[in-house]
């Protein structure tokens, strides 16, 4: 069964720094080259050549994936199109708590049945009790809590998320079959 490429996209614009430490970590952690795209540009040539791809890799976009270009599509739409599977990331207020933009993107991407495996939180303190209660599907994880992404000591804090993922990955149908959440 071949494996199949993930995409990171931020949930809304997030710290472009905190966003290239976590999928770096993330690719050097899973063992996957790594991507980085802006979403201004069209994404269907990116995905198209993307699908025709037998290794897969980390594609992380740049910017807000569901702001409107302008030939008045998004990313989010070329993502559902192309069934990619995504991994959203979401950085929590200051005081802990999840902005409101965090579960309209997650609205967004299932209602424009994007292949969505998970949020992961950037950054913050976890509180896995607030988590379970918003109904969110996160894959249970901080990346870039205290210094790890700076420091580059992050292969074992993230490999939970790397075998969460691969399980996820695993369980995506074939193409318009969508994709089964463990």
């Amino acid at each position: 069964m071949p494996e199949h490429h993930l995409v990171l996209i931020g949930a809304g614009l997030q710290p472009e720094l905190r966003m290239r430490q976590a999928a770096e970590a993330l690719a050097s952690a899973w063992g996957r080259p790594l991507r980085h795209q802006a979403c201004g540009e069209d994404p269907d040539p990116l995905l198209a050549a993307l699908a025709g791809e037998s290794d897969p890799v980390l594609l992380r976009l740049a910017g807000d994936v569901a702001a409107e270009r302008p030939d008045g599509a998004c990313w989010l739409e070329g993502l559902a199109a192309w069934r990619q599977p995504t991994l959203l990331v979401a950085a929590p207020s200051a005081d802990g708590t999840i902005p409101g933009v965090v579960p309209a993107y997650a609205a967004l991407c299932t209602s424009l049945r994007v292949p969505l495996l998970g949020l992961v939180q950037l950054g913050g303190a976890w509180r896995p009790e607030r988590r379970r209660r918003d109904g969110l599907p996160w894959c249970g994880v901080c990346l870039g809590q205290g210094d790890h992404l700076e420091q580059g000591d992050h292969a074992d804090d993230l490999m939970p998320l790397v075998d969460q993922l691969k399980t996820r990955l695993r369980a995506v149908a074939a193409p318009g079959q969508g994709v089964a959440l463990a």
